[in-house]
């Protein structure tokens, strides 16, 4: 997989049964992969539940369930990546928190602008650092996908965007005509969502700027596919393009509000 040689230190052993049951459990698209799909996200989660540095803050206990949501969250954005969990190797931790993280002091807002304002989040991803995440978030985002958000899919789609040095909502492509379809595509949903033309089923934070659109557009791709690819047909085509999925297909859905 090309992982395992990036990884310090082993976790405590989850067996691989008992994984099952629980990867079952918070990942809502499991029914409906195929076969080898599910063993290669198994085989994917394992190696991150046991290769990652996992921390918890607040004096939280990390528990088996808290593994797994949050690998197989990570594992399904890249099933059908060529190079699988390499996408991930430059992630230091997963840093688990009991419920919303307060960030303080300066930081970034995007798009030039920065505030010391204190700011409640429920995850954030460091480029070559960790990943941080809200526990009561995760957990309730996992068992209710119709509402189209999952903080786990949000950080670790801003880690895929990363990988070229920039959080700017275009993770590397294979060529230089997939990334000016990205481009046009994502620019132009951008200025329509910014400009409240009409309802979306992409969240108001996804105007923020272009890297919170395009990880707000996965959780939606992921836990809506069917709205999404109703709603915003170019949008769906370049993220399957991306990711090599097609979740509408596999996964039919009901247009819900």
């Amino acid at each position: 997989m090309g992982f395992l040689s990036f990884r310090r230190r082993r976790a405590d052993t989850l067996p691989t049964d008992r994984l099952r049951r629980l990867v079952q459990r918070w990942l809502a698209p499991w029914p409906h992969l195929a076969p080898d799909e599910r063993e290669l996200l198994l085989a994917y989660t394992d190696t991150l539940v046991h290769e990652l540095r996992w921390e918890t803050a607040r004096g939280f206990s990390l528990t088996d369930e808290m593994r797994a949501n949050v690998a197989a969250h990570a594992s399904l954005l890249v099933l059908a990546f060529d190079d699988g969990l390499a996408s991930y190797r430059d992630v230091t931790s997963v840093i688990v928190h009991p419920s919303t993280i307060v960030r303080t002091g300066v930081h970034y807002l995007g798009d030039g602008l920065y505030t010391d304002a204190d700011d409640p989040i429920i995850g954030e991803a460091f480029h070559r650092g960790p990943v941080m995440v809200s526990w009561d978030a995760a957990a309730f985002q996992a068992r209710n996908p119709e509402r189209g958000e999952n903080v786990l899919l949000h950080e670790f789609a801003h880690r895929l965007d990363m990988l070229d040095g920039l959080s700017d909502g275009t993770p590397p492509l294979r060529d230089e005509a997939a990334m000016a379809e990205w481009v046009r595509v994502c620019t132009s949903s951008l200025r329509v969502l910014r400009a409240h033309e009409e309802p979306s089923v992409l969240r108001s934070y996804a105007a923020t700027n272009p890297a919170e659109f395009f990880a707000v557009a996965t959780e939606v791709f992921f836990t809506r596919p069917t709205a999404l690819r109703q709603e915003n047909a170019p949008l769906y085509a370049v993220l399957r393009d991306y990711f090599g999925q097609d979740p509408a297909r596999r996964w039919p859905q009901p247009i819900t509000p």
